[in-house]
């Protein structure tokens, strides 16, 4: 199992003033660390309907395959951060993880078909902001 430790604070306090959108694709990219500008080649249109999440549906092309994709807010009290490792403390010792930037939202793609609020992610991001109630000291009564 790989354990990695993130320390945000090393980074200094202008690191989380960077905020980036994330998108979730529903495929594959081998990477050789190399700098691609993507949003060169990433077009997306809003298709005029709204997603379960309340906002809009885009779509876009990858690879030739129309995919679609809605915006997913990280709910509160939670945040995201893109985080790469720094340096190895050896084989028994967990990485350091250095975080880049904020996160402020997830673009969940799916192929041929608008995500829905019953896809793995939008579950997820329910089960946060249910997690505080089920594990709550608070009892019901009729």
């Amino acid at each position: 199992m790989d354990v990695r430790t993130i320390a945000p604070f090393y980074n200094g306090d202008d690191v989380l003033k960077q905020v980036m959108e994330a998108h979730l694709l529903p495929c594959k990219i081998s990477s050789d660390g190399m700098h691609v500008d993507v949003q060169a080649g990433f077009v997306r249109e809003e298709t005029g309907s709204i997603s379960f999440s309340g906002h809009s549906v885009e779509k876009a092309n990858f690879r030739g395959r129309p995919i679609f994709g809605t915006k997913l807010p990280i709910p509160p009290p939670y945040e995201a951060v893109l985080a790469h490792p720094t340096d190895s403390l050896g084989d028994k010792e967990p990485a350091r993880l250095s975080v880049k930037s904020k996160i402020s939202s997830i673009t969940l793609w799916n192929l041929s078909d608008e995500p829905k609020a019953s896809d793995k992610i939008p579950l997820a991001m329910l089960w946060l902001k249910l997690a505080p109630l089920v594990h709550s000291n608070a009892s019901y009564s009729n």
